[in-house]
């Protein structure tokens, strides 16, 4: 009897024994599982930027030229080359014989100062400063959804290998346009498609980020529809009579520096926020103060520079070790 007795003993313990084994090899494997699942990145100093992708409309003081006769266009200089009141920035050839300037052909001066660009898109007359202010801004703004049809016709003969519109040696009408004068002195204005803006106001100074140069204007009018607003810039802004319907950046709300994480790495504790930092090997949770935050990056303090914190956080990982 007390041999079966010990026998059955040592069964149960043996049992056991297995099991704890099985039991430890299983939770090792799940924590070196979920450990190797996990991603880190360094606390780092940063800005938070706040900032939005907004299409815009823009409009520069724009005088077409138009050609005094029929005949054949040479241009003066290169595209968007500056050219004083009275010079010369092109010349026409006239059709036909006979005509008492055929040789040097009729020349074309410059009204004002200013860049000439030989292409066009139609929109020169539409989208000006003082309609931008005085007109119903969805009926203007829905003349330019037809905008580029010259444009597109001129990239689209360049890509073959043609002559733009109103290029070199290109035949012109009597009165066609050749041409236009932008005058890069007076500033660009904008409409910029911002959805309707309670936050806005007349009169705000507003940033906006253009080919990488940030770009300042003024709020001059507010619309309700379409939603956005009119501004002015400080200054003319480069590329805009190349491109004039494009997306530009919108900051609608200033930076802020300081310690930055991953706004992945965020997480909240009833109303704690904090992070999972990786400490001599080990994960443990670090409570923070989060000074701001967009979609990608939080800014936070109560975390030293150099530390590295979890990016993917999961229930469970307090505690764990981390093979280096």
């Amino acid at each position: 009897m007390m041999a079966k007795k010990t026998r059955k003993r040592f069964n149960v313990f043996f049992m056991i024994l297995v099991l704890s084994i099985i039991g430890l090899f299983l939770w090792d494997y799940r924590s070196s599982w979920i450990a190797g699942s996990l991603s880190f990145e360094t606390v780092h100093q940063g800005l938070v930027q706040h900032e939005k992708t907004v299409k815009a409309v823009f409009a520069n003081t724009e005088t077409v030229l138009t050609a005094p006769a029929e005949g054949t266009v040479v241009l003066v200089g290169a595209e968007g080359r500056r050219f004083k009141k009275g010079e010369s920035v092109a010349r026409v050839i006239p059709a036909g014989v006979g005509h008492e300037q055929s040789d040097s052909g009729i020349w074309i001066s410059a009204p004002v100062s200013g860049l000439f660009y030989s292409q066009r898109d139609g929109l020169e007359q539409i989208m000006t400063s003082e309609n931008l202010m005085n007109m119903d801004l969805d009926r203007l703004l829905a003349q330019t959804q037809n905008d580029g049809t010259e444009t597109k016709q001129t990239e689209t003969a360049q890509g073959n290998g043609q002559s733009a519109d109103n290029s070199q040696n290109t035949t012109v009408s009597l009165h066609s346009p050749i041409g236009k004068m932008v005058n890069n002195l007076y500033p660009s204005w904008v409409f910029v498609y911002l959805g309707i803006q309670d936050s806005l106001a007349i009169g705000d100074v507003v940033e906006f980020v253009i080919d990488d140069e940030e770009c300042y204007g003024t709020v001059m009018k507010l619309s309700a529809q379409p939603g956005g607003a009119v501004i002015r810039f400080s200054q003319y802004v480069q590329g805009t009579t190349e491109n004039r319907i494009r997306e530009i950046i919108w900051r609608f709300r200033s930076p802020t520096k300081g310690s930055v994480v991953p706004a992945s790495a965020l997480c909240t504790s009833g109303e704690e926020k904090g992070v999972y930092v990786l400490e001599d090997g080990v994960i443990r949770y670090q409570s923070v103060i989060v000074k701001d935050s967009n979609e990608n990056l939080v800014c936070v303090e109560g975390l030293p520079e150099g530390v590295r914190v979890v990016v993917n956080p999961v229930e469970g990982i307090e505690g764990m070790y981390v093979k280096s």
